[in-house]
């Protein structure tokens, strides 16, 4: 009996050690032999387009977003009151100075004039009839005084009551254009109520901000060119006006105004303006096709290709590779970014193919890739 136990005893232990010893081939040893024979085999050069750094001609600008606001804007209100007569314009007309706007009801108005001017003939009938006999010693001259004042009073009610019948009549204060009516004939106005408003829109403002390091580069008389949504591919061009002589406490910006010239009314108060501002001489700076550059918070990157030997001394003369570059990237135009370091002129950068790469990667280079993939995008 003891004996079977003290067999069993060792079958159990040789089995267990046979099952642990293939556990630790098939989970352990086996995968970390095969990741090893795999991580040792050469990997495939992957595919990449790529384009060499170039040096361009550009004229320093400083770009601002900003709102067009017209030179003279106001709502034509009428100084008093009054039942609409008659409406002399259109929305959205164009007037001049002087144009007949709008004329109120001055029926009640007029009757007063007519009457008061009656009043003020007779009053100075009566005074110079009171005049003459004066000057004979018929009548004494306390009375002249009282007419005259008499005469005067009915004179400032008549100058009154036609103030308030020129004030009926509308006119537009200078040339523009006019907004939505807001009155219908019949109705009643108050003193003060918007009828409509009038812009003078040609040329137009354009109020757009700048940080305190490009404010002084801002002078009046620089250039502007601004370029609208409503307007894609129409470019509007001005010059500096002025700027505000504050800085936002809330934003730390400071506003700038230029003048744009809108002869086709095609612009309108409230339009969002991209706006640039050309300030100095052309300069020579090197550019990337603005595909090469990664942007990312730990600092902008681009791919460029090296001779591999550079990465990896055991790599074939003729073999190419990878290398991360950091870079310090500058503005962006017409689909190329400024590199103000990192990258030299005619070094090649990866335009397409970056999510295939990484540091140190074997690839060859295939433009027709990124003729593709312009011709993808410019279908969107």
């Amino acid at each position: 009996m003891i004996r079977r136990s003290v067999y069993l005893l060792i079958a159990t232990v040789v089995l267990g050690g046979l099952a642990a010893l293939i556990a630790w081939y098939s989970f352990s040893f086996k995968p970390k032999m095969l990741a090893d024979v795999i991580g040792g085999a050469p990997q495939p050069a992957q595919t990449i387009a790529a384009e060499a750094a170039r040096t361009d001609s550009w004229q320093p600008r400083i770009s601002g977003i900003g709102t067009l606001t017209a030179v003279d804007g106001i709502n034509i209100t009428p100084e008093v009151g009054g039942v609409v007569e008659t409406i002399e314009f259109d929305s959205g007309q164009n007037v001049k100075k002087g144009d007949l706007l709008v004329t109120l009801n001055s029926d009640t108005d007029e009757a007063q004039l007519r009457s008061f001017e009656a009043q003020l003939k007779n009053a100075q009938a009566d005074l110079e009839r009171r005049e003459g006999l004066a000057k004979k010693g018929y009548a004494p001259k306390a009375e002249i005084g009282q007419l005259r004042s008499q005469r005067d009073s009915f004179q400032a009610d008549v100058d009154r009551l036609r103030a308030v019948i020129a004030q009926k009549k509308i006119y537009a204060p200078w040339e523009g254009r006019l907004g939505l009516r807001e009155i219908s004939l019949g109705s009643y106005v108050a003193p003060g109520q918007k009828i409509v408003w009038l812009q003078k829109i040609d040329p137009i403002f354009a109020d757009f901000t700048v940080t305190e390091a490009d404010y002084g580069r801002i002078k009046p008389g620089l250039p502007v060119e601004a370029r609208f949504n409503a307007w894609p591919d129409q470019v509007f061009t001005g010059k500096v006006e002025t700027a505000d002589p504050l800085v936002s406490g809330e934003s730390r910006m400071i506003t700038v105004r230029a003048r744009i010239g809108n002869p086709d009314n095609k612009l309108l108060p409230g339009m969002y303006a991209d706006v640039l501002v050309e300030t100095g001489a052309p300069e020579q700076v090197v550019t990337v096709p603005q595909t090469a550059v990664t942007y990312s918070l730990y600092g902008d990157n681009v791919f460029v290709v090296v001779p591999a030997t550079k990465v990896d001394p055991k790599s074939k003369p003729e073999e190419l590779a990878i290398e991360r570059r950091f870079v310090k990237a500058g503005q962006a135009r017409e689909g190329r970014v400024q590199i103000l370091s990192g990258i030299k002129e005619g070094e090649q950068v990866v335009t397409a193919g970056q999510n295939k790469i990484d540091q140190g990667s074997k690839v060859t280079i295939n433009n027709a890739v990124a003729l593709k993939t312009t011709a993808s995008e410019t279908v969107q």
